[in-house]
């Protein structure tokens, strides 16, 4: 087997990132899993179900 060179690694590693949502990229991904409802009826849904 031989080993993948250093640009060859570089490249796929570009386009593996360039296909990640914006918010993973960062390092940041979204928790409610993209949607595109307001967070803070998300947030009020959530502490609602805590308290039940």
């Amino acid at each position: 087997m031989t080993t993948p060179d250093e640009d060859d690694l570089r490249e796929r590693a570009r386009t593996h990132v360039e296909q990640l949502p914006a918010e993973t990229a960062l390092g940041n991904p979204d928790p409610a899993g993209g949607v595109m409802d307001d967070p803070k009826i998300l947030d009020q849904a959530a502490e609602e179900e805590d308290q039940s």
